[in-house]
C-alpha cells in the first residue's frame, strides 16, 4: 500500500524506513534537492504529512552530516493531534509558534507554547502535538537527531 500510495503513512514509519534503507529522512520523502541561497516559497514544497482536517507538515530543508538537522513548517487544524513515536536517543526539537497555540505532550506533563513563544524539547520518548485552539496553528520545527 505505501509503494501504491495508497495509504498515509505516519512520519515514524517513513523515519524507520529510512533507517533500514540506511539514508536519512530528507533522502527517502525529497522530490527535488534545494538549493543553497534561493528562497522559496513555504507553499511551493509539497506536504510530507497531512490530515483530513486541513493540517500539514513540510520538510523545508535537510542536513546530514555527524547530526541530521531538519527544517520543518507545520501546520496543525484546529482540534488536531499529531501523535510521534521516539526518535533516537539524544533527539531534540526546537519549536517556534508563529501562529495560533500548541500543547505538547510528553512524560505524562503538558506544555503550552503561544504565538511567539518557543521550547526546546527532547523527543527520544514518544510525544504528541495538540491544537486545542479555534484557529490552525502554524509553527517552525527544526529537528535535531545524533
Amino acid at each position: 500500500m505505501l509503494e501504491a500510495g495508497e495509504t498515509n503513512v505516519s512520519l515514524g514509519t517513513l523515519d524507520k524506513l529510512a533507517r533500514a534503507l540506511e539514508v536519512d529522512f530528507a533522502t527517502l520523502v525529497a522530490v527535488r534537492p534545494v538549493p543553497t541561497l534561493t528562497p522559496e516559497a513555504t507553499r511551493a514544497v509539497e506536504p510530507v504529512w497531512k490530515d483530513d482536517r486541513g493540517s500539514s507538515a513540510r520538510l523545508l530543508h535537510s542536513r546530514s552530516g555527524a547530526r541530521v538537522v531538519e527544517l520543518w513548517h507545520w501546520e496543525l487544524a484546529a482540534g488536531a493531534r499529531y501523535e510521534a513515536t521516539a526518535d533516537p536517543p539524544g533527539s531534540e526539537e526546537l519549536l517556534f509558534v508563529h501562529v495560533g497555540r500548541l500543547v505538547v505532550e510528553i512524560d505524562e506533563a503538558r506544555y503550552t507554547i503561544e504565538e511567539n513563544e518557543h521550547l526546546r524539547l527532547p523527543t527520544d520518548r514518544p510525544y504528541t502535538y495538540g491544537n486545542p485552539g479555534r484557529k490552525l496553528a502554524r509553527f517552525a520545527r527544526v529537528v535535531i537527531i545524533p
